[in-house]
């Protein structure tokens, strides 16, 4: 990705940071009770205002035209019982709401659709469903709540099972899960310190980041590292390398889980890193991307190039797509690109 020397404000947005999907040109942007469809250069194709609060990035599946989003009601101090989340389902050519499913309480996290099946972490669930919103499974789960560090779970908006031909992975509170893809049922569980972002599976491995540890498992459930980076973060992988941001930016050896270089970060990061084919983008209140080969541990020249006058939320993960790169800030959502490229 080139420096971006340009940008343009697409839409308008607010909490939840979360980062948008884009598909054939189109971003799909999700925040407060709105979706958005809007092409890079700002035209808007559609807007459907929702009943419930969003509270994830959304995902869609082109092949049966929808686009599943995260939300949550907000609870009254007098309502009855726990406060819903759900999934709202909407058609992804018009902007119309299908369906809505109930895949839990308190908040839904993330989305992961594979094959046109659904998954879906809550607060207190991880449920998979059919295309036509049939339910297959559910599993209890904690809240990725943990008062012993002032950690709560608003901004738990990118927490998304990954899905692999025989498993389901999935945080819970302080461990990663392994489901069985057709039942639901639990495989393996495994002890992460203060386990709150998506797990992430390359060749074999998990990488599951928390507050309190990273950890590497291999698919069947052997621990294979533990590295006392801490991070709320997602993690990146890419050529058998894994990016982790916490209080810096680190390359690690997937193998062994050390570290192959790092590089100094003007703020913790809380959003998974982008890797495209030369570089690492990183959102920490503004947007830096730095080299992955330079040759060297702290090699000076790491640093590629960093926005100015551009606030992005450090919470949504920046997507690289069409041609440009999208944020998310307090503004709205952002296109940035390079100069001559629209």
């Amino acid at each position: 990705m080139p420096e971006p020397t340009a940008h343009e404000i697409l839409t308008t947005g607010g909490w939840p940071y979360a980062p948008p999907v884009v598909h054939d040109g189109i971003a799909y942007f999700a925040h407060e009770r709105e979706v958005i469809a809007v092409t890079p250069d700002g035209s808007e194709r559609w807007s459907q205002r929702l009943e419930p609060r969003v509270s994830g990035a959304p995902a869609l599946d082109p092949e049966q035209d929808r686009l599943y989003v995260p939300t949550r009601v907000s609870r009254t101090p007098d309502g009855p019982g726990p406060a819903p989340a759900s999934v709202t389902v909407l058609s992804l050519s018009e902007g119309t709401v299908e369906n809505t499913l109930r895949v839990g309480d308190r908040s839904a996290y993330g989305v992961t659709v594979v094959d046109s099946d659904v998954y879906v972490r809550s607060a207190t669930a991880c449920v998979k469903l059919g295309s036509d919103g049939s339910e297959h499974w559910r599993q209890s789960f904690e809240p990725l709540i943990y008062n012993e560090y002032n950690l709560g779970d608003s901004t738990a908006t990118q927490v998304v099972p990954a899905v692999t031909g025989d498993g389901v992975y999935v945080p819970d509170r302080n461990a990663i899960v392994k489901l069985n893809p057709d039942s639901g049922g639990e495989h393996w569980r495994i002890p992460v310190e203060t386990a709150y972002a998506s797990p992430v599976v390359d060749d074999g491995r998990v990488i599951q980041t928390g507050y309190g540890e990273t950890v590497a498992v291999t698919d069947t459930g052997n621990v294979r590292w533990r590295r006392s980076l801490r991070s709320r973060a997602t993690a990146a992988v890419a050529d058998g390398d894994i990016y982790i941001v916490a209080d810096d930016l680190h390359e690690l050896d997937a193998e062994t889980g050390e570290t192959n270089w790092q590089t100094r970060l003007p703020f913790r990061g809380t959003a998974a890193p982008v890797v495209t084919d030369d570089s690492v983008i990183v959102v920490t209140g503004s947007v830096h991307a730095f080299n992955r080969d330079t040759g060297g541990f702290l090699a000076p020249d790491r640093a590629r190039w960093q926005t100015e006058g551009i606030h992005a939320a450090a919470f949504a993960s920046p997507v690289v797509a069409a041609g440009r790169l999208f944020v998310v800030s307090p503004m709205g959502l952002l296109s940035l690109r390079s100069e001559g490229h629209r």
